[in-house]
């Protein structure tokens, strides 16, 4: 990364709502609607997280190469096992550079918090195939938002690059530090490995199968 400090830029699709966790609600809500239902959820709410596989979708590929073609840019990374928190981990250890991150900036489906409530899972820690990190120089992080919101791209800065070892620091809205979760695992491994079920097969099959045809458009 770059030894001035930089943005850390996460871009998402639009939906009802920001959010980098569209696959992992996806995936759960396909796969479990029983158990979804049976906590409350409607059958309305169950079909738009099962949705959210196909849109926003899964694909970063636009929203990478407007980054690139910016030539701004010091780094990024897609956020897929381990969610966010393991992302910026990787992001702040491959770059070596300390990362701040804004708690209360990172966006999360309306329909995620109610199934991570139910389910009594960490939205940071599940997969998010579909959201980048893109981190650039801060004097360009304004310009870069715009062309990626002109694109259809939904953005939000959540962080900054500082100075120093390489680490994960999490502050609110006040500016205090709050704990910044780490996991063993993905929580949808968690989860399905809970109930039993094969998290690997039923994680990457469908997956893999829409990152193939959103590549193809």
């Amino acid at each position: 990364m770059d030894g001035e400090r930089s943005g850390n830029i996460p871009g998402f699709k639009r939906a009802d709502r920001r959010g980098n966790h569209g696959e992992a609600t996806s995936i759960i809500a396909r796969e479990i609607p029983q158990r979804l239902r049976e906590s409350g959820m409607s059958e309305a709410e169950i079909e738009r997280c099962r949705g959210f596989l196909l849109d926003p979708g899964i694909s970063v590929l636009r929203e990478a190469r407007i980054a690139a073609q910016s030539g701004t840019v010091s780094a990024m990374h897609d956020i897929t096992e381990g969610g966010l928190a393991t992302a910026l981990r990787e992001l702040s250890s491959a770059g070596g550079h300390r990362i701040r991150v804004y708690r209360d900036r990172i966006p999360v489906y309306r329909e995620t918090e109610a199934l991570c409530r139910m389910l009594g899972l960490n939205p940071l820690g599940l997969i998010g195939s579909g959201s980048l990190l893109i981190a650039c120089k801060s004097s360009a992080a304004e310009g870069l938002m715009a062309a990626l919101g002109t694109a259809g791209i939904e953005v939000v800065c959540v962080g900054e690059v500082l100075h120093g070892e390489a680490g994960v620091e999490a502050v609110d809205q006040k500016g205090n530090l709050v704990p910044w979760p780490e996991f063993e695992v993905d929580e949808i491994t968690r989860l399905f490995s809970d109930l039993r079920l094969p998290a690997s097969d039923i994680r990457r099959k469908p997956a893999a199968r829409e990152d193939r045809r959103q590549e193809s458009e």
